[in-house]
């Protein structure tokens, strides 16, 4: 469905990728399997993407998912392009995501030399075109379109980034996070919401400030994995009711856990899982004052020359008490056999 951009909107969106599992450090180790980290295969159960989108649908919402264009480099020639297919054929929206150690891993792998970096902003100007060129041609093969969007691996983009972006033709990017020890954004005080830098726009993942009480970090993404139903709730209210878009990030092996580097032994993360149906759910029944978008919608937003950039401070999510129930019950979850 296409909305107006005449309200600040919801962007749900997924870093579809496979974790490393440790392969780095020891050699006896492989890199986790998109069956694994994407699909999230464990007997009959399939608790990745496939759960994710079921999800989605049941409440006729559509989300963007940024799929990691180097798992290639992993390992696992040919797995990418079913897990864009399998999306795109259930009506969601497919972007450009590139952790930069997936194609570094690569080069190890085939006794080429390589940096160890994983973050874009610690990469040169031409290294970072290099992999986007690279990535964008990927995307482009694999689903007949070309990205419109971009996010960096653990955020860490920085300005730089973003001129490299607008030469391959991607103008919408979502790695700026404000508390993210990764993100490399330097001229800027912290905002939700979005900006131009030059000819890119910026459509940043939401956060908030928690109150300041121990053990309680700073900030907090709006991501179902660390904050609380009611916290997305009222972090998107707030967003949106300041005049700006909200941003949700989650993972494609958010809704289970494992239990260890390898991602063994996969089970349903329970307490996850709900929060992201009840996002999903509460969206849904007020989808007239928060419309859930695409990023492919804000990019031809945004090529019509119709979309109107607009940033606003992070916002303070002041109940304490809320806050720490929450830290409580992430540490109890955290415990692989709860």
């Amino acid at each position: 469905m296409t909305h107006s951009f005449h309200q600040p909107s919801v962007y749900i969106t997924f870093d579809v990728e496979c974790s490393m599992g440790g392969a780095w450090s020891n050699e006896s180790l492989k890199p986790v399997s998109p069956a694994r980290g994407i699909w999230g295969e464990y007997g009959d159960q399939r608790l990745g993407i496939p759960l994710i989108v079921d999800i989605l649908n049941d409440y006729g919402l559509a989300a963007t998912f940024f799929v990691d264009a180097f798992t290639d480099d992993q390992g696992y020639d040919g797995q990418t392009e079913p897990v864009c297919q399998y999306l795109l054929d259930r009506g969601q929206d497919v972007q450009l995501h590139i952790h930069p150690n997936k194609k570094h891993y690569g080069m190890k792998m085939r006794g080429e030399p390589y940096p160890m970096e994983d973050n874009f902003a610690g990469l040169s100007a031409d290294q970072q075109l290099a992999l986007l060129q690279e990535g964008t041609e990927r995307m482009t093969q694999w689903t007949g379109l070309r990205p419109a969007a971009f996010r960096a691996g653990n955020m860490g983009a920085s300005e730089q980034t973003l001129k490299q972006l607008a030469k391959v033709g991607i103008r919408v990017d979502s790695s700026y996070t404000f508390g993210s020890r990764f993100c490399r954004f330097e001229h800027t005080d912290p905002f939700n919401g979005s900006k131009w830098y030059d000819d890119v726009l910026e459509l940043a993942l939401s956060g908030f400030y928690q109150p300041k009480i121990p053990p309680l970090r700073p900030t907090k993404k709006v991501d179902p994995v660390g904050v609380s139903f009611g916290e997305c709730r009222d972090a998107i209210s707030a967003i949106c009711g300041a005049g700006a878009d909200a941003v949700l990030i989650l993972h494609s092996f958010s809704l289970f856990k494992w239990r260890n580097s390898q991602f063994d032994g996969g089970r349903i993360n329970r307490i996850v899982k709900r929060r992201f149906r009840e996002t999903c759910r509460w969206l849904a029944e007020h989808a007239a004052k928060y419309p859930c978008q695409t990023f492919k919608e804000v990019a031809a937003a945004v090529d019509a020359g119709i979309y109107q950039a607009r940033e606003v401070p992070p916002c303070h999510l002041g109940r304490p008490i809320r806050a720490l129930i929450r830290k409580g019950v992430q540490g109890w979850n955290n415990v692989y056999w709860t």
